[in-house]
């Protein structure tokens, strides 16, 4: 049990199991609603951690973003001095806290969970209600903040949080990948790797500080909006969340997928 300090106040709290911090720095209450059409869904840790195995089982692509792969893509986006191993590390929520100045305790986005989507409307932590145009649109906000930012892809200036796959429900087999990472102004940039057409694009997002949301996008795409809580991003398996305009979102899955020992299969 620990204690958490949020723009809400401060509250007692557990980080995983029993009470945890949701967004906003308030205790995380379950929003149980009728399952429709898009939106969010509960996932259990148990469901998302067989997920992350199945798709790790099934992962093909350990040889993106290493410096072959680099080389293929001039146009990608990448940090100088970063090694294969530090692009592909999984930093826990100690060294992004400490980096970023954020609070000790995480604030977890639990899409289906914490924050649902109850028809028009967005249920955080089962009290605060939010019109889903708006919470949508507060995502589209930070990801475009996030791209405006001027920064230089110094190695030193930016955290790697990792390599992501993104699967839907049920899925297991992944070709569309994240590699992510920020900087201590909270500015998200890295790569989004479509394996299935061989492309790869920049990624553009930002964190808001204060409630520890992270959005991003594409290329120079506005839509879809990526979000998750940057402390669900420290972790083995997280739901993601994609706004494909303010009135459709959609819950996905992101596992973060680690090079085997000795690095890619080629070692590259």
């Amino acid at each position: 049990m620990g204690v958490a300090t949020g723009p809400g106040g401060t509250v007692s709290a557990a980080t995983r199991g029993g009470v945890a911090v949701g967004p906003y720095g308030a205790v995380a209450g379950r929003t149980t609603v009728a399952r429709g059409p898009g939106g969010t869904y509960y996932a259990s840790r148990t469901t998302l951690a067989t997920t992350g195995g199945a798709v790790r089982t099934n992962f093909g692509y350990y040889n993106a973003f290493t410096p072959i792969w680099y080389t293929r893509y001039p146009g990608a986006w990448f940090a100088a001095g970063w090694t294969a191993a530090r692009i592909w590390s999984a930093p826990a929520w100690g060294t992004v806290s400490g980096f970023c100045s954020y609070p000790a305790e995480p604030v977890y986005y639990d899409y289906g969970e914490t924050v649902v989507y109850s028809g028009p409307t967005v249920i955080i932590n089962g009290q605060t209600e939010v019109p889903a145009e708006q919470y949508a649109q507060q995502a589209t906000d930070l990801a475009t903040a996030g791209k405006e930012a001027k920064v230089e892809p110094k190695g030193d200036d930016f955290e790697p949080l990792g390599v992501f796959a993104m699967v839907g429900e049920g899925e297991t087999k992944a070709t569309n990948i994240f590699q992510l990472s920020l900087n201590k102004d909270g500015v998200i940039r890295g790569n989004y790797y479509n394996a299935l057409t061989d492309t790869t694009e920049p990624v553009y997002g930002a964190v808001d500080g204060k409630t520890q949301r992270a959005a991003w996008t594409v290329a120079d795409r506005k839509a879809p909006v990526y979000e998750a809580g940057i402390a669900n991003l420290t972790k083995d398996e997280t739901p993601l969340l994609v706004h494909f305009s303010k009135e459709n979102a959609q819950q996905f899955t992101l596992v973060r997928v680690e090079q085997p020992e000795g690095g890619a299969p080629d070692g590259k």
